[in-house]
């Protein structure tokens, strides 16, 4: 399976010294929340100079956390963690049930999205985010998900190279001007 070969590929670059030796990818549990609203304010800083509509970092609390539960309470999803002896290197919000309902120009069509992905920058390119995309895609194929979505800001030139490098390929793109 997908999440095998990443492990495997995860044990042998620990091998090679080029991987936080031994986290493991479990569900979120409450009192991984402090932590889990560490991770969101360090992505959010990180994308400040990126995303122009961002809260300030010290702006995300417990509530983000509250939110990302409706959102997988709506959506038959989970978040998922990566901790390594305590600590938590990355999160992710999947969110296996999301429903295009047919209006407009569409079918309707059920599909998996990946509504958060963040690795703390000690832990980037180290694996702990594509084990955390293959812990999501396990999950969304275990529901039946033919389609499996994330998002990423364009100009996140890292986020998305590391997307495409798991298979992800453009399928919607939103353009926009800042006017005057």
């Amino acid at each position: 399976t997908q999440t095998e070969r990443s492990q495997s590929r995860s044990r042998r670059m620990a091998r090679r010294g080029r991987i936080t030796p031994r986290f493991t990818i479990r569900e979120y549990e409450d009192r991984d929340e402090s932590q889990v609203v560490e991770l969101v304010r360090e992505l959010q800083a990180y994308e400040a100079p990126m995303y122009k509509w961002g809260k300030a970092p010290e702006d995300i609390g417990p509530w983000y956390i509250a939110e990302s539960k409706k959102w997988c309470a709506k959506n038959d999803g989970t978040i998922l963690v990566a901790e390594c002896d305590g600590t938590l290197l990355g999160y992710a919000t999947l969110l296996a049930s999301c429903e295009a309902d047919g209006t407009g120009d569409e079918i309707a069509y059920t599909y998996a999205h990946v509504a958060d992905l963040s690795v703390t920058s000690s832990a980037r390119r180290q694996g702990v985010g594509t084990a955390l995309l293959a812990r999501c895609e396990e999950l969304a194929r275990g529901k039946g998900r033919k389609i499996f979505r994330i998002g990423v800001l364009s100009v996140n030139q890292a986020a998305l190279a590391a997307y495409v490098k798991f298979g992800f390929a453009p399928y919607h793109q939103t353009l926009e001007k800042i006017l005057k």
